[in-house]
């Protein structure tokens, strides 16, 4: 079927739908409001997305996100090392945070076990969380 949509259009519409949680309409409504943007705002937003896309990266220790080779809780010598919270995305980092009550390090795994969908243990950040669990304790 072909489009109704010039290609610029069309092309922003798809790689909008391609985003987790965004519907074909969804995309089609983000995609208006941003060609309706001042330019200097859309390029504000596309400046932040490639900016993040080059600076962000994961944590070498825990896969929390970072924009250093570690994270700052990883960095962070008051956390007790002993204490070890695994997380399925690094935003459920940011609800334990917030609470103020956990004091330990935390392991990201990057997703969740899911079959349907192809992801399986080695998808997964499972043999570094074993890893930082040998005998000589959490890192």
């Amino acid at each position: 079927m072909a489009s109704n949509y010039t290609p610029p259009i069309q092309v922003l519409i798809d790689e909008l739908g391609r985003l987790p949680g965004i519907g074909p309409k969804s995309a089609q409504r983000i995609a208006f409001h941003l060609i309706k943007l001042p330019p200097e705002d859309a390029n504000r937003l596309a400046h932040a997305i490639t900016d993040a896309k080059a600076r962000v990266r994961f944590c070498e220790r825990c896969w929390n996100v970072a924009d250093g080779p570690e994270c700052g809780i990883c960095a962070d010598s008051q956390r007790d090392q002993r204490l070890l919270c695994v997380v399925e995305e690094a935003r459920d980092i940011v609800a334990l945070e917030r609470t103020g009550e956990f004091r330990g390090r935390y392991h990201v795994l990057l997703g969740a076990i899911s079959p349907i969908e192809g992801i399986g243990p080695d998808q997964l950040k499972i043999k570094e969380l074993l890893a930082r669990l040998e005998p000589e304790g959490i890192r």
